[in-house]
């Protein structure tokens, strides 16, 4: 029987083509995508961004850079008192916003204040009075030649004619805020009544002070020894002596004197500066008599009264309890007229928004 053998030839390679692909469509390629690349960042630098609607009115970035301006200068001050960490600190731990954050809110909640407040007043019939367009102008001067950089000014085309705008519209909404407090009702003599002025009396006094306070050898403040104490005592008390018959304490103490010091203050009982002990011998004084030498943890003191019969402490509390009722009659005002308002802030173009690189030419 024959066999058959069956012969499988190994298979051919495949040849493996070479695409060539011309230079001149990479050149080609390159060039398209560099022409839309800067298309891109032209179209973005160009592309004005809508930050917020009123009514159908659109606002961009360029039309409240005053107001942002305003707000991001507050802000970069803190900053450079922090060196430089204040802007990215963290100032809700709740929510994780930063000053940065509270600054964009604050700058678009300012310019929606004044841009409706100032609708509503014009609505109104306001308008500026001459005395108050001289002073917009007097301002605007001020501002350009004396208050805003040069570099911040040509940043945000600060003209004269886009100053005299702004400060035309926050001129004639300070008026107008001012005129709804001033129609609330509120029982300013009512409010006042509310407080006791024995409970705001103020005490005025000078005194000079010798500490009891020294450095160690570790540069550390310590305790004096009794011994030091003694001399420090003894310098004040011959100081005293001299005090008594005197009509101004401020002069008493030279320039070259390291050890004695002149100062004054002012205050409450119920917010002393001092240990219970030295504050119930000041209050328990005569306008115009002195103590003998006191001692606290920090030193030795010769305290004279010059007054306490001052209204400034207690007229400070009646006014600012005034102050507050006359916010929240405002902050209901101004809620009732803003819903009378349609306007949109554009989350998206605000997203884009870094405070601090804004309107400042830094």
């Amino acid at each position: 029987m024959n066999s058959t053998k069956n012969i499988i030839k190994n298979p051919r390679k495949e040849e493996k083509k070479e695409i060539k692909i011309n230079s001149k469509v990479w050149i080609v390629v390159a060039a398209v995508l560099l022409i839309a690349l800067i298309g891109s960042l032209l179209f973005d630098q160009l592309y004005k961004r809508t930050i917020l609607t009123i009514e159908g009115d659109k606002y961009y970035q360029e039309d409240l850079a005053y107001y942002f301006y305003g707000v991001e200068s507050s802000y970069d001050y803190f900053d450079s008192m922090f060196g430089g960490q204040y802007w990215d600190m963290v100032v809700d731990q709740n929510t994780g916003a930063t000053a940065r954050d509270m600054a964009l809110q604050e700058a678009i909640s300012s310019s929606i204040f004044t841009e409706i407040l100032y609708r509503d007043a014009t609505a109104n019939g306001y308008s500026l009075t001459d005395e108050e367009r001289t002073t917009v102008a007097d301002n605007v001067a001020s501002l350009l030649e004396e208050q805003i950089p040069e570099a911040a000014i040509k940043k945000n085309n600060f003209t004269e004619d886009y100053l005299t705008e702004v400060l035309s519209k926050t001129t004639l909404v300070n008026r107008y805020r001012q005129d709804i407090i001033d129609d609330l009702d509120i029982d300013d003599e009512g409010i006042k009544s509310e407080f006791d002025f024995e409970d705001y009396r103020q005490y005025d006094i000078e005194y000079i002070f010798i500490s009891t306070e020294t450095k160690d050898e570790d540069n550390k403040t310590v305790p004096m020894d009794e011994d030091q104490k003694a001399l420090a005592y003894e310098k004040l008390e011959m100081m005293a002596m001299i005090a008594k018959d005197s009509e101004d304490w401020s002069t008493l103490i030279t320039e070259e004197e390291e050890e004695l010091s002149y100062r004054e203050r002012s205050f409450i009982e119920t917010e002393s500066p001092f240990s219970e002990e030295l504050t119930s011998k000041i209050v328990g004084l005569e306008k115009g008599s002195f103590t003998g030498i006191l001692e606290d943890d920090l030193g030795y003191y010769f305290i004279r009264l010059v007054d306490n019969t001052s209204t400034e402490s207690y007229d400070e509390a009646v006014e600012e309890a005034i102050t507050e009722a006359e916010e929240e009659g405002f902050a209901n005002a101004y809620s009732d007229i803003e819903a009378n308002y349609d306007y949109k802030v554009n989350d998206k173009s605000l997203k884009r928004l870094i405070m601090g690189t804004i309107t400042l030419a830094n």
